[in-house]
């Protein structure tokens, strides 16, 4: 039973709702959710950059990222990760993510 209910956190992360028992940070590639963002392009159920990253969009998107569809998007080499509680060290937070 642990194992569904864990895979169900994950379904309910890949298809862009609030993060349940995983983190969430930006990357090349996302689940397709809607329309791919800007500098993204379809490839099955994914999005995928060789320039960009993305993280799904909870609120407003971090400092150094850009809305998307349903995407924040930054450049390759930003990084952003959902917030829960504190930043880790190295990151500060921004709105509803850590950002480095």
């Amino acid at each position: 039973m642990k194992v569904i209910v864990s895979t169900i956190g994950a379904i309910a992360l890949t298809i862009g709702t609030a993060p349940m028992a995983f983190a969430q940070s930006s990357s090349a590639q996302v689940s397709k959710d809607g329309s791919c963002p800007k500098g993204f392009s379809a490839s099955g159920s994914s999005c995928k950059s060789s320039s960009k990253v993305a993280i799904v969009k909870i609120g407003s998107c971090p400092t150094g990222f850009r809305a998307s569809a349903n995407y924040c998007v930054g450049d390759k080499d930003d990084y952003a990760e959902v917030r829960s509680g504190s930043c880790p060290s190295g990151l500060k937070a921004s709105g509803k993510y850590c950002v480095k």
